[in-house]
């Protein structure tokens, strides 16, 4: 009987343990998640801004709420700390096995050395979908797009004046400084505008080549191929006057170096001479109806020669100068 019990025992473990292994397993299923990728990325370059087009689908088992797109330059298909940022693109909501289109043109930023770079278009580059998987959203262009770098051609003026920008085409200009995003392409017109007492001298610049004149001094760039700066240089001018004090008494005449006399009125004997401050040089000479007495007024400082001292000359002078000639009555 002992036997046969320990037997028996022995044949109820062995189905009891058969029972606890074929008991079936009882795993969760997986959750729904979306899961966001990047396809066919297209791009090209024109005007200093590249156009990107691509297609943005969700492989996963859930709705991915709306998000956005990133696109990046770089010098290979794969996004990384040393790509450039061109922009954003909305993307809206994604139902499962879906996609949508996204894309967009963006500027080139001026950092940007010319060369070619492809585009890399990154969904969902906020996070703002939790995915399946997160490490696949970006995809590069098969392609590249060359980038050509912009210029700018400036203007600028020095003390004594004013330089206006007209005429732009192919551009813009911030005031004075155009830029042109294409090489060989575009124009600009600056036109230099003294102030009182001033006159234009002349266009300044190692860069400042290449262009045409105009009338007034302005100057005109058409389609340039580097960077131009140029700046506007005015010279300041005085003014050497006279008066007689008696009209009809007798008569003045100005000759000026570095500068132009006007001839005296023929009624009130009135004239002047403009003059570029410290390099020219005016001569007036009277010319007597009734006998000349002298020269006179607060800053007709001049020196006189001739019989009766009737020339005064001012050399090089640095500030308006005004003189009354007198003749005996």
């Amino acid at each position: 009987m002992r036997k046969l019990s320990l037997v028996l025992v022995a044949a109820l473990s062995t189905t009891a343990l058969g029972v606890v292994v074929a008991a079936p397993a009882h795993a969760k299923p997986p959750k729904p998640r979306a899961e966001l990728v990047t396809k066919k990325v297209s791009a090209s370059f024109a005007s200093g801004k590249v156009t990107a087009g691509a297609t943005v689908k969700n492989k996963g088992s859930k709705k991915a709420p709306a998000s956005v797109a990133a696109f990046y330059l770089s010098a290979d298909t794969r996004q990384s700390g040393d790509d450039t940022t061109l922009g954003t693109a909305a993307v809206g909501k994604i139902k499962p096995k879906k996609d949508k289109l996204v894309g967009g043109t963006f500027a080139v930023p001026s950092s940007v050395v010319p060369g070619a770079y492809h585009v890399v278009v990154c969904s969902d580059s906020g996070g703002a979908v939790r995915e399946r998987k997160e490490t696949n959203n970006c995809k590069g262009s098969t392609g590249t797009v060359t980038v050509t770098g912009s210029l700018t051609v400036s203007a600028t003026a020095g003390t004594g004046g004013s330089v206006a920008a007209s005429g732009v085409t192919g551009g813009s200009c911030a005031v004075t400084t155009c830029t042109f995003p294409t090489p060989g392409t575009g124009k600009v017109t600056f036109t230099p505008t003294p102030a009182s007492s001033y006159r234009f001298g002349a266009w300044t610049g190692a860069t400042c080549t290449g262009f045409t004149s105009g009338a007034g001094g302005a100057i005109t760039f058409t389609n340039p191929t580097s960077n131009k700066s140029c700046t506007a240089t005015f010279v300041k001018q005085v003014m050497v006057s006279w008066s007689i004090h008696v009209p009809a008494t007798g008569m003045v005449a100005g000759v000026a170096t570095n500068g132009t006399c006007t001839p005296s009125n023929p009624v009130t004997g009135a004239g002047d001479c403009l003059v570029d401050a410290g390099v020219g040089t005016v001569t007036l000479s009277a010319t007597a109806v009734l006998p000349f007495t002298s020269w006179s007024g607060a800053t007709c400082d001049g020196v006189t020669s001739g019989a009766g001292g009737v020339v005064m000359t001012f050399s090089a002078p640095s500030a308006d100068k005004a003189c009354i000639a007198t003749f005996t009555i």
